[in-house]
């Protein structure tokens, strides 16, 4: 998050699973660069990375899921929510959900990812100095013969975005990537 906000904390903790750690980062430096301190935060094996503009609807069966062979995984479809439900979400989310079902391309996708720890260690986090670093990390975990999943969580967009543009407002890439000040890094319990 680019600042806490208690409203939007307080919907992410309770979409997550009971028990499991929730962390906010607010550190500047893009999306990259909060992810990798979020996963040095966390002590958890497996690491889920949920983006502050997505709804998640899901009936979490982790035990059952764990038991997957996956490294890498994502959610089964991508949707926008009513108030942006316009033609270039739906043709957007059309398109990432016809490469994900359809083709099975496992794109390590922002809105909801989930990593076992091992994989993520192994291919360095996400590089925080590229443009789009769902797709970097997904390569690297391919490169690594890492295999991916969709698990079944459908992620509710919330707000737009332009997925085909060339321009990524929370991008790592060219930013400063300062260490965290004290309360940038926010640990709860669900």
């Amino acid at each position: 998050m680019r600042r806490s906000d208690p409203a939007t904390v307080d919907r992410i903790r309770s979409m997550l699973p009971k028990g499991s750690e929730f962390i906010v980062v607010t550190t500047p430096g893009g999306a990259a660069h909060a992810k990798n301190l979020g996963a040095a935060t966390a002590r958890g094996d497996v690491l889920v990375f949920v983006d502050d503009d997505v709804q998640l609807v899901t009936d979490w069966a982790w035990e059952e899921w764990l038991r997957w062979d996956w490294q890498f995984a994502i959610a089964s479809t991508y949707w926008p929510s009513p108030p942006i439900d316009v033609l270039m979400m739906r043709v957007e989310s059309t398109m990432l959900n016809t490469l994900t079902c359809a083709f099975g391309y496992k794109m390590f996708m922002s809105g909801f990812a989930a990593v076992r720890r091992p994989a993520f260690e192994a291919v360095g986090g996400y590089n925080e100095n590229v443009l789009f670093e769902e797709h970097a990390i997904t390569l690297e975990f391919y490169r690594h013969r890492f295999r991916g999943a969709r698990l079944p969580v459908r992620v509710k967009l919330l707000r737009r975005w332009h997925g085909w543009g060339t321009q990524n407002n929370t991008t790592s890439r060219g930013k400063v990537h300062p260490p965290p000040k004290p309360g940038e890094i926010q640990v709860f319990q669900t």
